[in-house]
Order: C-alpha cells, then structure tokens, then sequence
C-alpha cells in the first residue's frame, strides 16, 4: 500500500475578503453615528448564504474600545450603503496587550506588587476575564481581572481587577472567587511559547495514497475561527474520495456550570465560553503554508498528554499516524485548557474529540460539568437533498422498525438504553454519515439543554450569539430557539451534538477527560 501524503497549502476564504471590507463598513455612516472612536475592531463577520457571490448577505460586529460600545451591520455586499446598523451589547475578552497593561498595574500595586516578589508567585488569565462595573446612567467601566497565584502564601490564589481607563487596581472586584487557600490541578499557568501570527487565515489540506485522494478539506486555527466566541479548529469543504460530506464543522458554544458548593465561594455559577484563544502545546515539524499551522512527524502532545502547559507551538497541528489524519489544537479560556481536536481515518471515519484540563486556580476542585456542542452541516454529495433517520433498539413502537426517519426540526435525547444513533443520509445518493454517541459523552442535564438538534441551515445561526457570560439563563445554550418545527426532510441540514463532561475530584472513578461521537460512512464503497 502506498504511503499516505498529507499537503499543507494557503487558502484564501470570505474571512480574508471580510477584512478587506473592513474599512467600508467602519466607515459607514450608521457606525460613526454610533462609534466615534478612532480604533474601531470588526470582531465578527459572517456570510448568510453558501454560494452567495457579490450579493450575498452579511452580518458584522464592529466594536469601540474608545466608548466600549458595539454595532451589528446586516446587509448586502453589493449594497454596503444601504446597510441596517443596531446597536448591540457585546464585551471583547481582554487581549494579550490590554490583559499586559492591566498585569503591569498590579505589579506597581504596593501589596500586590510585593506578593509577586515571592518564590514561585506569579498572575494568570483567569475566570471571569472581566469584572465590569454599570453605573446607573448606562456607561460601563471596564475592569479586567488578573489572577494572582502564591504558592507558597496562605492565600494561594485571589483574583483581582484593573479599572483600565485609569489603570486603578481593584482589590476585591464583584462577581470573582474568593480568595483562597487551596488549589485546584497542580500545572502552573504559563502558556510560554511565542505567538507567530500571522500566518495564513486557513489552509488546505490534502490526503492522498498514490494517485487517490482521501480527504480534501480546509482548516482554519483557533484564532481565525468563526462565531461570537470562535470554534475551535474549524474544518470547511469536507470531501471524502471526491465527494463533499461537510460543509462546515465545527464548536461554536462551549458552557460550564458549577454546583452550589462552588458557587459559594464565587466560581461561576456558569462561564460561556470562548474557542478562539490558542495555548501552547508542543508539534514538532515543520510549517509548510506559514505560520499556525505545522505538518508533525510524531503525534502533537498537549495538556492531557504531557501534564504542562508549555510547549513550542499555538496553532494548528497535523500528524497521520499510518491509518487517520489528527488535526489537534489547545485553547485557553481563563485557567481553563479545552483541546479541539478531528480524527479523519483513510477508511473515510471522522471522530470529532473534544478535551477538558485546567492550569492552577481556586474553582475546578468543586464539582462542575462542561458542555460542548459541534456544530456539523451536512452536505452529503450536495447541499439540499438529505434527511436524518434515528435508530432505537428496542422500537419506540411495538412492531416498528428500528430506524424511524426526523421529518421535522427536532431536538432529541442520547438514550444509551435504546441503544440510539442517528444517520444523515442522502436522499438520490444513499450516501451518508452514522452518528454513534461516544462511551463519554453522558446525556444533558436541565443546563445541558440536550443531546442532539437537527435543524434547517440557516447562515445567521451559526451560533446564538452570546458571548461570555455568567448568567446561567444567558450562558445556556440556546438551540432549541432554532427548532422551529420546519421540514427537515431533504434539505440542507445541521446537527448539533452535545457532549458532556462532569468533573468532580471527590470522585475517584478514573474518567476520560475527552468527548465525541464517531461518525461511520454509508454507501462510500
């Protein structure tokens, strides 16, 4: 057999297009009516349509650091000034030079700046990143919240804020954990290695055996990733042998909810999540296309493997092991570590992972429980003819068959007991993809919200738009605001997947950090 080759190549997307129109769009009159500022960031762009050439809908998110206000711009690209502008109540984590400038005020704090001075004593990103305060008139002073860890202290970790329109240091914001004597996981917080950027927004990557090409597809790293939060590394324009199976897959939400004992202490109650902040991790290769993303000869070795959150690479890395294509990335949320991670076998298997870990902090000792949802839209041998069946052994009906066709948008539960899967199934090719849950990946709780969507795909549903947060109403995933009871049958389809994990130390059952579902061909030989 011959060997496998995997080819890393540039690739220009609508993203790259987007920050050419980046410019057009701040310029508008609607957005300077809002946001005089004269930095202002498009932190969100979005094509609505597939395919839809010079006319396709858009939105963006245009962002003011200046007033700390942001708009939301919907229209046409071929009709810019016509655009509709709404103001919209977004905050942007900290990025590495503000969260730089907030760690430079706590280190001139005279208390604070003296803890530093102690063996091993050292600041972390941590939960929540922002500790703002709302005054009555509507303005809002942003305050970004450094962790500050003594090891060898009797408060071991305290998380502190910065107001930055004066750099004033706030030792005890609201709405942070308390200060602690204890700590959770025992890897410091360092993330150490150097970001390249930029590279390549995305790349394409191939996978061939001698004249047979396997997989076709395009990735774009963590930072790059689309959605209100990011998602991940992000896979587009999936084909498998020549044949287009994905359109777009992908984790645009990510939630975590902690139980009372924590929320006692001030962790959480819940985070919404980001999936757009690289860590380190360490890939030894080489990088073909640019920066971000590097072809590995061995496999990647993240947090869950190595225990460290150093390493000597942030992006994206790719390592075939003889039989499946690995495309693993580390993220960063707070003290949080989440591996993004796809398997693509030769044999046309695709195993979407998801991986949980922590660096240092005073919360993930208490019990908590960690929400993942992929986002896969299906375009099985093209984008408007599939269908989703659901098998349940035994029969939800006495006498039925075991599969039972989803002809309406629907929100389903994971019954192990009922040994339930699902498939997306072409309707004129036969062609088309078995969902099989993962051992790990549970089933909902009340926060949870569910186990499986199949929804019609709509471009302005790419996620729902929250961003961080720790509401427990807002932080929850909102899908089931996209089930709207339309025809599913023979359309152009997305699944959602829920997996999820729960994390409590006082349990001691060895228990794999990792969720996912495999996804098996039907009809592709």
């Amino acid at each position: 057999m011959d060997e496998p080759v995997v080819e890393i190549q540039p690739y220009e997307t609508e993203r790259d297009a987007a920050s050419a129109l980046a410019g057009d769009l701040m310029a508008l009159n609607g957005v300077r009516e809002k946001l005089p500022g004269k930095q202002l960031r498009m932190l969100d762009f979005r094509l609505l349509e597939k395919d839809g050439g010079n006319s396709a809908p858009f939105q963006a998110v245009i962002h003011d650091p200046e007033t700390y206000r942001s708009v939301m711009v919907s229209g046409k690209l071929s009709a810019l000034g016509e655009a509709d502008v709404r103001s919209v109540r977004f905050r942007p984590r900290p990025d590495a030079e503000e969260f730089a400038r907030a760690v430079e005020a706590v280190g001139s704090h005279p208390e604070l700046g003296q803890v530093l001075t102690r063996d091993g004593a050292h600041v972390y990103r941590p939960m929540p990143p922002l500790a703002d305060i709302e005054h009555a008139d509507g303005t809002t002073d942003r305050v970004v919240t450094v962790g500050v860890r003594d090891p060898g202290g009797e408060v071991k970790h305290r998380v502190v804020g910065v107001r930055m329109r004066d750099n004033a240091v706030i030792p005890s914001p609201a709405g942070v954990p308390a200060p602690a004597s204890n700590e959770c996981e025992t890897t410091p917080g360092v993330d150490d290695c150097p970001d390249e950027q930029p590279g390549p927004r995305s790349v394409r990557v191939r996978v061939r055996r001698g004249a047979t090409e396997l997989w076709n597809l395009v990735v774009s790293r963590p930072a790059n990733s689309s959605g209100t939060n990011g998602s991940g590394a992000e896979l587009r324009f999936v084909d498998y042998r020549g044949t287009r199976v994905l359109y777009q897959a992908h984790v645009p939400i990510l939630n975590v909810q902690y139980g009372a004992d924590g929320h006692a202490i001030g962790c959480g109650p819940t985070y919404r999540d980001w999936q757009n902040q690289e860590a380190c991790f360490t890939a030894d290769g080489d990088d073909p296309a640019g920066p971000g993303y590097r072809l590995c000869g061995s496999a990647p070795a993240t947090i869950l493997d190595n225990g460290t959150d150093s390493g000597n690479f942030r992006g994206v890395a790719f390592h075939h092991d003889g039989s499946e294509l690995r495309i693993v990335s580390e993220l960063a949320a707070g003290w949080y570590r989440y591996i993004s991670d796809w398997r693509l076998a030769d044999d046309g298997v695709i195993r979407p992972r998801f991986g949980f870990a922590g660096v240092s902090n005073p919360c993930t000792c208490q019990a908590h429980t960690h929400h993942a949802y992929w986002r896969l839209n299906f375009d099985i041998a093209g984008a408007a003819d599939d269908r989703v069946d659901e098998y349940n052994d035994p029969p939800l009906t006495a006498g039925a068959g075991a599969w039972t066709p989803l002809r309406f948008e629907t929100r389903r539960e994971r019954l192990p007991l009922r040994r339930r899967q699902w498939r997306v199934i072409n309707r004129a090719t036969q062609q088309g993809y078995h969902i099989v849950p993962g051992p790990n990946d549970s089933t909902a709780d009340a926060y949870g919200a569910g186990d499986l969507w199949v929804l019609r795909r709509r471009g302005n549903e790419i996620d729902d738009g929250q961003g961080f947060t720790t509401d427990p109403v807002l932080s929850r995933a909102h899908l089931d605001d996209f089930a709207g009871g339309e025809s599913v049958d023979g359309r152009d389809l997305v699944v959602w997947y829920g997996g999820h994990f729960h994390h409590d130390e006082h349990d001691h059952t060895p228990v794999p950090h990792v969720v996912g579902p495999d996804l098996y061909p039907v009809g592709f030989h």
